[in-house]
């Protein structure tokens, strides 16, 4: 009876390990993917350059200055992942899904039905992977995030900038 309570306890201890494991291994893949999130959001998408680099609308000069203010998006995680995907019809909001509106996959509209309002094609589309990462990094460090402060800032141009000292102190 004793070498079965051992065998139970050895049993539930590697339950548990595995189950700790799952969710240390869980945080870490989430971890990864929001920091690719942020690469994939600053290089191959070029989001900043309409949104700003902390998200806040505040883009390149020579944007045409109608991007959303991602901090203070009320959109989910998904719904966000498919504006990335879909683009915004109408809008200047790019599709980074290579084949949306090729079937109704987008808004359940295709590009026949929605004309000139296709939104347009970016330079460089996204993999699913990669929208995926850029939609966590969003929903992860820029919704709901308030107020830039110069900590964001700093963290975001890896602790360098003297255009970070713009900002004020977390507070």
């Amino acid at each position: 009876m004793v070498a079965n309570g051992r065998i139970a306890n050895h049993f539930l201890g590697m339950i548990c390990g595995i189950f700790f494991a799952a969710a240390f291994s869980g945080a870490v893949f989430a971890q990864d993917s929001v920091r690719r999130g942020q690469q994939l959001w600053s290089q191959k998408a070029g989001c900043p350059f309409c949104h700003g680099w902390a998200g806040d609308g505040h883009g390149d000069e020579h944007a045409d200055g109608a991007a959303a203010n991602i901090r203070e998006t009320i959109l989910t995680r998904d719904q966000i992942q498919e504006v990335i995907k879909c683009g915004r019809p109408g809008s200047s909001m790019p599709r980074f899904d290579k084949f949306a509106y090729t079937d109704r996959r987008c808004f359940g509209m295709t590009a026949e039905e929605l004309g000139k309002d296709v939104p347009s094609e970016p330079p460089a589309p996204l993999q699913i992977f990669e929208v995926d990462a850029i939609a966590d990094y969003v929903a992860a460090k820029l919704k709901d995030a308030g107020p830039v402060t110069k900590e964001e800032c700093l963290e975001f141009f890896g602790g360098v900038g003297a255009a970070c000292d713009k900002y004020p102190p977390k507070g």
